[in-house]
């Protein structure tokens, strides 16, 4: 029976052992939970977080596939000095000469202090070492004294980053665009991010030290998949004879900002782009994109509306008589002036053309539609000239045109329309309508990229949208077309005449206007047109404003990159 008590007792010992344990921690639990749980709460938020883990971002490539923008993999070196061997702790005076000595970026003696710090200080365990290392960096320092032994031994740790790189540098840069933070992000870039851009997905880290944070799990389930590639309609060759003309007439002429494009005629695709600016540095550089979102008074150029107008309507033809009055012609209180006096006072609309008569295209207008301008507005709206063109970046803005109800319409505002003053357009909104004229009078809509792919698999295709079908009759184009090519040949554009390839062109010169100032002495060049002709392939504009050069005419500040593009395009073609 003793044996019997003996064990009961012994049992019952046990059981309120194993009572009073469970109380004890049923008691800490709850103290735990309900006394103490904001401060535990707040102790796992100051030690764990969930950061996102995004895939690579697709490639931006040209119409021809040369890569334009890409994702390269940059390395962010850090040491783990809880796990660095003993035996190698010697050895870290070697490694920090062997690190200044590569990265040129710290002397000996500062690696070596960084590494001291971080064997005394706990905190500084998981050591940060260096940034913005390259691929190519890496195999030189995996054989650096201390890192040579890896990640369990030698405490190398390599942690991964992208950055975004344009392998043709400032090449159409402000179209390709960029991502930037804490500001809008800008071009094809932008607009296509959600395909370019991978997915999300969480990752667990745990925080080592005051700022480093390291992830619990080296591997996911669910891994982020990489963006999608987008295929522009860019050609890399011409984008450089066009950025390299351009850049060339704006350091001759000591001009603040220029743009040019070029675009082909029956499609709409946006073959090159160039948009250069002064800096502080005096250099140019891709700093805005003047060709999308930069509007202002065309001048001459808009000329070719006024007289497509009243071809169209059928109120002039090309042979009809203006007296252009020496020149000079006052509509109420102000003079309406050529640029240059020429001997005969009665000449053909074409020569007014040719020789950019302000007061022969102005008196047209003026004869036809003084009482009811609200028809020639409706021409320019038939023209497709009021409208954003709805290229596929951000930051067109709309075409500034009056009306006769308008706040601000003057007794002068007709025939200023006429000569390109009192309307505001873009370069890319006067190029699409010269690109109409060049198709037949069919107005095709401006577009940058082709397609997106994902890996081989074509997931978005882009066509060649028609934005007006008729902006005016065929027949009206083509006769616009043949004034046009007279222009280069015996008018304002003859400088840049050849007859080994035709050209048809406008030129234009504008006063530059700033707000609440009026008109300056400062002036913008530029000319439009399209090439070959008789059957254009592409057309094109060149915008350079504010030349200091004492030169500012549109037949000679820009007239010569235009041809020069052509030129150079026809001779990479041979």
């Amino acid at each position: 029976m003793s044996i019997k008590r003996d064990i009961s007792w012994r049992i019952n010992l046990v059981f309120l052992l194993l009572c009073g344990m469970g109380v004890l921690i049923f008691g800490k639990a709850l103290k735990i939970q309900v006394l103490e749980g904001d401060y535990w709460r707040k102790q796992g938020a100051s030690t764990t977080r969930i950061d996102t883990i995004e895939g690579d971002r697709g490639n931006i490539y040209s119409e021809d596939g040369r890569l334009l923008a890409t994702s390269l993999p940059i390395f962010e070196l850090r040491m783990d000095m809880r796990v660095l061997d003993d035996s190698l702790v010697g050895q870290l005076d070697t490694l920090a000469a062997c690190l200044a000595g590569y990265f040129k970026d710290r002397s000996k003696d500062e690696y070596y202090q960084r590494f001291q710090k971080g064997l005394e200080e706990p905190v500084n365990a998981y050591l940060f070492i260096k940034d913005n290392v390259n691929y190519d960096d890496l195999p030189v320092v995996r054989s650096f004294p201390v890192l040579k032994y890896g990640k369990f031994k030698g405490g190398l740790i390599i942690e991964t980053k992208n950055k975004r790189e344009q392998p043709f540098g400032m090449l159409a840069r402000r179209t390709i665009g960029y991502m930037r933070e804490n500001a809008q992000p800008i071009g094809i870039e932008a607009t296509y991010d959600a395909y370019l851009r991978g997915t999300q997905v969480p990752r667990s880290m745990y925080r080592m030290g005051a700022n480093t944070w390291v992830p619990l799990f080296d591997q996911f389930d669910n891994e982020p998949q990489n963006g999608k590639d987008v295929y522009t309609t860019l050609d890399v060759n011409l984008q450089d004879i066009v950025e390299t003309s351009l850049r060339q007439a704006l350091q001759l002429h000591g001009a603040d900002h220029g743009c040019a494009v070029v675009m082909e005629v029956k499609t709409g695709k946006v073959k090159a782009i160039a948009n250069l600016g002064l800096n502080e540095e005096g250099q140019y550089t891709e700093d805005f994109n003047y060709a999308i979102g930069e509007k202002g008074d065309p001048g001459s150029t808009f000329k070719i509306a006024a007289l497509t107008a009243l071809l169209d309507a059928g109120f002039v033809t090309d042979t009809t008589l203006v007296d252009i009055e020496g020149g000079k012609k006052k509509y109420y209180d102000q003079w309406m002036q050529d640029a240059s006096w020429y001997p005969d006072d009665t000449i053909t609309l074409a020569r007014v053309i040719q020789i950019s008569s302000n007061v022969g295209i102005s008196k047209l207008v003026d004869q036809f539609y003084r009482k009811s301008p609200g028809e020639f507005i409706a021409a320019l709206q038939r023209m497709g000239i009021t409208e954003p063109t709805g290229i596929d970046v951000q930051g067109e803005p709309k075409p500034l045109v009056k009306k006769p109800e308008d706040k601000d319409w003057s007794g002068i505002s007709l025939t200023q329309m006429s000569i390109g003053y009192e309307v505001e357009l873009t370069p890319l909104q006067l190029l699409t309508f010269f690109n109409a004229i060049a198709n037949d009078g069919t107005m095709m809509r401006p577009y940058l990229v082709n397609s997106v792919k994902d890996l081989n698999t074509e997931v978005l295709h882009l066509k060649p949208t028609v934005l007006k079908r008729q902006i005016c009759k065929k027949n009206t184009a083509r006769k616009v077309r043949e004034i046009m090519k007279s222009v280069v040949e015996i008018g304002t554009a003859k400088s840049i005449y050849t007859p080994r390839f035709s050209m048809a062109c406008k030129t234009g010169t504008a006063r530059i206007a700033k707000e609440d100032q009026g008109y300056r002495p400062v002036y913008q060049a530029s000319i439009a047109g399209f090439f070959p002709a008789e059957q254009p392939e592409y057309s094109c504009i060149v915008v350079i404003k504010s030349p200091t050069s004492g030169q500012y005419y549109g037949g000679t500040v820009a007239a010569p990159v235009f041809r020069d593009i052509v030129e150079k395009y026809y001779s990479s073609k041979i």
